[in-house]
């Protein structure tokens, strides 16, 4: 079983020199500061803007339950994610940082329910889930060039997903492309071509994963990035970081929106392995693919 700890020691390590890096594509909607998210009386999906920075989430304590779609906007000077967790069996956000302090098997009341993937500073990225009334909470498991995640540093924020009174969306919204994630795998229901696409990402492996989409240099496989990340290679990033979608328990879905232009980019899972404690890149989950 996937160990809390080790995921947040291991997701993006490179985290710290990755930052400085600017990316050409992301999400085709900018989301304003933080603010409350809307549902309409006629039940319309809810829409929350989440700001990152160093080093916690401004966000809203409350959200309405059914399809919510999150615009995360990265207002600090290193990398950040938006990992949306729900807290299960009463648990608060007490105990999932006690959780997140000791060794062994992630708790089996923590469930990952995925979330806006990283992006550097001044972009934005976004990311949409169905989520049931409880209690959750978002989380950076990115660390700084110190070595120390984020959310050991105070980005950890608990919200609430609250009963809807309208019939609000329980569905994901529709899309065009589907990211099927496997051990240790992506396959894509069709070639992603110019212009903007609304991605389903589903989980379909046994143990829980991540996509992280790049925007590869000219010339640039996603292996050079993945090289890069472990050490093996100097300079500056081969790939620039567009978002994704984070980490997905087991069955776990969630959406994503991008707008990508003609060239190379990549897909690559920084998830530690359930077996061995490797990021499943290290296993060949990477794949490198061309738009245009």
């Amino acid at each position: 079983m996937l160990s809390l700890r080790a995921l947040c020691s291991a997701v993006l390590v490179t985290a710290g020199t990755v930052a400085g890096c600017k990316p050409d594509g992301g999400s085709p909607e900018k989301p304003a500061s933080s603010a409350a998210n809307t549902d309409s009386a006629g039940g319309a999906p809810a829409s929350v803007n989440v700001t990152a920075r160093d080093f916690g989430f401004d966000a809203p304590a409350q959200v309405t339950a059914g399809r919510v779609t999150i615009h995360m906007e990265n207002h600090g000077k290193e990398l950040h994610q938006a990992q949306i967790v729900r807290l299960e069996d009463g648990k608060t956000i007490e105990d999932l940082a006690a959780a997140m302090k000791k060794p062994g098997p992630t708790p089996s009341w923590v469930k990952f329910v995925g979330g806006p993937n990283g992006v550097a500073p001044g972009q934005q990225s976004n990311a949409t889930s169905v989520l049931a009334p409880g209690n959750y909470a978002y989380l950076c498991f990115i660390p700084s060039p110190d070595g120390v995640m984020h959310a050991a540093k105070g980005m950890v924020q608990p919200f609430e997903v609250t009963a809807s009174s309208s019939a609000a969306s329980a569905a994901l919204p529709e899309t065009d492309v589907t990211v099927k994630l496997l051990d240790y795998d992506f396959q894509l229901s069709k070639p992603l071509t110019p212009g903007k696409h609304t991605v389903l990402v589903e989980n379909a492996g046994p143990q829980p994963h991540e996509v992280v989409l790049l925007r590869l240099a000219p010339g640039k496989k996603v292996e050079d990035f993945a090289a890069w990340a472990e050490g093996g290679l100097k300079g500056p990033p081969p790939a620039e970081p567009l978002g994704g979608v984070t980490v997905l328990d087991k069955g776990g879905r969630g959406s994503f929106q991008v707008e990508l232009g003609t060239g190379d980019y990549g897909l690559i899972c920084f998830v530690p392995d359930s077996k061995n404690g490797k990021p499943h890149l290290a296993h060949g989950m990477m794949k490198t693919i061309k738009v245009g």
